[in-house]
């Protein structure tokens, strides 16, 4: 098959995001941002300090405010690789979460950096497109994936309400089961931690200016159970993209930059990338449920 040209909204858009990436490599990657959060609270976990600032609010630099388990994967990274490495494959990370979720095509990948939230991603460099990315995994490979995604941030534990209003009753069990005895490890080597998550970190958050949406976190995260039970009840690929909606707006930290988690759409709605994406992740032994469209 001889080379096709790219259409032309494809490359106006990739254009505007590699000079978005340009930008923000140029003027934000040279400071340390939200990864610089998880490496300080690995290193206070290795000296025995709290992971959690009582002062701190939401907007405070390199204020820690996610479950104990990040900083607790993190910590054995923090005797053996410089906090300057770190921040260089935590950026590549970010980038090759990009590049997956875009079906592995560049100027698609480029493309996705015009989207504001995504560029903003890149400038914070917080977790979002790596929860993004292990959405996919766990819509088209294993339920499993549901555990990271909610070690690093709550919300994807829709991922199992999903599951129970799909009848899909023993995934349910084994993730919740899975996910239990990892909470109950983590507990175990920092229960301290645990207990200031829910009492400063969860509640900080949540309660003040932790999004730019002027709704309570409480009414956020009802909304979002209700649609991750529709979700499961509607099935297919437009339940798997009810379900991305629902855990974007339970997120307890709603700023601009968590909408970068709509890319996980990519590989979900039925079109060019999704079937792209699809052959490179049947490749990987990811496939799509029976019920959707692509699997046809």
């Amino acid at each position: 098959m001889g080379w096709r040209r790219p259409p032309l909204p494809l490359v106006v858009l990739a254009a505007l995001g590699a000079v978005l990436l340009a930008v923000v490599a140029a003027t934000s990657w040279p400071t340390p941002s939200d990864e610089s959060a998880y490496w300080l609270a690995a290193e206070r976990l290795i000296r025995g300090e709290g992971l959690y600032d009582p002062g701190a609010v939401p907007n405070t630099p390199y204020a820690y405010w996610y479950p104990p388990v990040l900083a607790q994967v993190i910590a054995p990274l923090t005797l053996v690789l410089p906090q300057a490495v770190f921040v260089g494959l935590w950026t590549v990370l970010l980038l090759g979460c990009i590049w997956v979720l875009a079906g592995r095509n560049v100027l698609v990948a480029l493309a996705c950096v015009a989207f504001l939230p995504v560029a903003l991603e890149l400038r914070v460099r917080n977790v979002h497109l790596v929860i993004a990315l292990l959405m996919v995994l766990a819509l088209r490979r294993s339920s499993l994936f549901w555990i990271p995604a909610t070690a690093l941030k709550l919300a994807p534990g829709l991922g199992i309400v999903y599951l129970l209003a799909g009848g899909r009753r023993r995934e349910a069990i084994l993730v919740g089961a899975a996910g239990a005895a990892l909470a109950v490890v983590s507990f175990v080597l920092s229960p301290g931690a645990w207990v200031d998550f829910f009492m400063i970190a969860m509640g900080r958050a949540s309660a003040d200016a932790g999004t730019f949406v002027a709704i309570p976190y409480l009414g956020r995260l009802a909304l979002g159970f209700v649609l991750g039970i529709v979700a499961g009840r509607l099935g297919g690929w437009r339940g798997e993209v009810l379900l991305v909606l629902a855990i974007v707006v339970a997120s307890p930290t709603l700023w601009a930059n968590a909408f970068s988690q709509l890319l996980a759409l990519l590989p979900l709605i039925p079109g060019p990338v999704a079937q792209r994406g699809l052959q490179r992740f049947r490749l990987g032994g990811i496939e799509p449920p029976e019920s959707s469209p692509l699997a046809r």
